[in-house]
């Protein structure tokens, strides 16, 4: 038998929409000949990143839009399916905007969730109404796929019980892999793969793909790593575990931007550039950047204090490339590095965390693994904002 790679961690940038999509939109340029569409061919190859994820619930009015931002068939494009616009109320439901949703995703994604009903927003309190409104959703997405998108079931829930409830109402579906939502505590997420290892998910031979909807914190990029090393030991390298996230994006929006990773303390340590008329930044000269991407040298102090959109599209495309970066380097970490070495990088607390998760996959019980490591996971999977302040910018770059 042919040997197969080892998978990868994928991270999907979610900048569909928002203020940064315009530039994508337009096709500008950060540097003469190279787009912001970081996606591109003319973008060089050591930093082209070619995934991106495509929002129908705010594009399924634009039946070519992977065609008309030049998402070629070389870029592996995501397509979140609306649910949580349709949860919301900003989508009004009905029977047609299922199929419209169907048909865009056919068209302008590689992989894509179904359309569940997140048992959130307007749907609170409202879980067997929400899981009846999904199941109904996923029957016609598997009569009608055709192969050329890659369909995931989607796994939902609130609480153990709820997801249990869920993940059993709708495993039956022969879809292409998982997409977990509610999922963005560690301890909910590993709840989630437990339970599909307890029931033997992962064997079936059309689970490809386990994507965690919208979580990126340093702290899930470390388990992703070791969740990944596990799916391709135990499921010979067929099943890639992705993620997703706007963070890149949002971040400018407050005059911040990522300097690195704190991989003791699992979070983005942040430059924080306020606009309130505080700091006196430097007449002339660029931001340094721990990478020297395309966009590198382009951000210029008179334009952190002026800040208007140019500053924080450029924010933004370096953020992006730390993204990417934290993520393979956390891959790099959990995989390469000796158990010892990974203890002296990591909390402790993380490193019993990485090392429950091999026995959760080599256990006959899952389950019972993940409850006796409950607490670690509590405790390192609560919020995890950045830090950001001047005073850490102030430790780089003298402002005086």
């Amino acid at each position: 038998m042919q040997e197969t790679k080892p998978n990868k961690v994928v991270y999907f940038p979610s900048l569909s929409s928002g203020a940064f999509a315009q530039v994508l939109k337009k096709d500008a340029e950060i540097t003469p000949g190279v787009p912001y569409r970081f996606w591109d061919k003319r973008t060089p190859e050591e930093w082209r990143y070619p995934y991106f994820l495509v929002t129908a619930g705010h594009y399924y009015k634009k039946p070519t839009l992977r065609a008309d931002w030049g998402l070629d068939k070389d870029c592996l494009v995501f397509g979140d399916s609306g649910g949580f616009q349709i949860a919301t109320g900003a989508l009004k439901w009905d029977v047609a905007l299922r199929d419209t949703i169907f048909q865009w995703l056919e068209n302008n994604s590689d992989l894509a969730a179904n359309l569940d009903i997140p048992p959130r927003t307007k749907y609170e309190g409202r879980f067997q109404e929400a899981l009846d409104f999904s199941i109904d959703n996923f029957k016609y997405f598997e009569k009608n796929q055709s192969g050329k998108t890659r369909f995931l079931n989607v796994s939902q829930g609130s609480n153990p019980k709820e997801r249990e409830v869920w993940f059993n109402a709708v495993k039956d579906f022969e879809f292409q892999g998982w997409s977990l939502g509610g999922s963005r505590r560690i301890v909910d997420l590993l709840h989630g793969i437990a339970l599909m290892l307890q029931h033997k998910e992962f064997d079936k031979l059309y689970n490809t793909w386990v994507h965690v909807l919208g979580a990126s914190k340093v702290s899930d990029f470390l388990v992703y790593g070791k969740l990944q090393q596990m799916f391709n030991k135990a499921f010979d390298n067929r099943i890639t575990l992705s993620t997703d996230s706007s963070s890149p994006g949002q971040y400018p929006i407050f005059g911040q931007m990522v300097w690195d990773a704190d991989w003791r303390n699992h979070i983005f340590n942040m430059l924080y550039f306020p606009k309130d008329g505080t700091v006196k930044y430097p007449k002339e000269g660029i931001v340094p950047s721990l990478l020297n991407h395309p966009g590198s040298k382009t951000l210029t102090w008179p334009m952190v204090e002026e800040f208007k959109g140019d500053a924080a599209f450029r924010m933004t495309y370096h953020n992006l490339h730390m993204y990417v970066y934290t993520c393979a380097k956390a891959e790099e970490i959990v995989t390469m590095a000796p158990p010892k070495t990974i203890e002296d990088i990591v909390s402790r607390e993380m490193a019993v965390v990485l090392q429950s998760i091999e026995e959760m996959f080599e256990s006959s019980n899952p389950m019972q693994v993940f409850e006796s490591y409950r607490p670690y996971y509590v405790k390192i999977g609560g919020d995890n904002l950045p830090i950001y302040s001047i005073e850490a910018a102030a430790e780089f770059f003298d402002f005086s």
